[in-house]
């Protein structure tokens, strides 16, 4: 019985290995178009009031990042995003929209709240967190991308005027170094 989980995890960590050059950090297929459309509410605790963000990120360097709690490679990732994004807290013109994911359509938003909550206060996370409940901003995302659905964890890097300029697709080793550096060089 434990050979079907094995080979899913092997099966999910090839996909997210084999992507192909060219389609992580700086150099996707995406790189040069616009920012995606983005609709999302505040899963944040210390919000009561749930807000829509329509071009929250406007005239910043925003580092756009989709995942779940029901994702093995995002909860490897997010623990050295949140440390990066500390690392770039002080950065008045950086701003990290984190929009956490359910794996199916039927969205119940106070468990992907509780679910969120959790897993930050786990890990020692105190980023502002985002739903998309209507899937607007991931359906925006994949079809900058080019693909019909969305990879977890995945990453848009989007500059100050609205470009994208970077995207990683998967866990990568070193995705959280490269876009550490990809956000640098747009804030220099």
């Amino acid at each position: 019985m434990w050979i079907i989980p094995v080979i899913l995890v092997i099966g999910l960590l090839y996909v997210s290995r084999s992507r192909g050059p060219g389609l992580n950090g700086p150099e996707g297929g995406a790189i040069g178009r616009p920012a995606p459309q983005i609709n999302l509410i505040s899963l944040s605790q210390s919000s009561e009031i749930k807000e829509t963000v329509n071009e929250l990120a406007s005239g910043k360097v925003t580092l756009i990042h989709f995942w779940g709690t029901w994702c093995g490679p995002c909860k490897m990732e997010y623990p050295h995003l949140s440390e990066m994004v500390s690392d770039l807290q002080s950065k008045s013109d950086f701003r990290f929209l984190s929009i956490s994911c359910e794996s199916g359509r039927n969205v119940n938003f106070e468990q992907l709240a509780s679910k969120t909550n959790d897993y930050l206060t786990d890990i020692g996370a105190s980023t502002d967190v985002f739903a998309d409940p209507q899937g607007i901003t991931r359906m925006s995302t994949a079809e900058r991308l080019g693909q019909p659905t969305m990879y977890y964890p995945t990453s848009i890097l989007v500059d100050s005027s609205g470009t994208i300029r970077g995207v990683w697709e998967g866990y990568l080793n070193n995705g959280v170094a490269e876009m550490h550096s990809a956000i640098t060089s747009l804030l220099d």
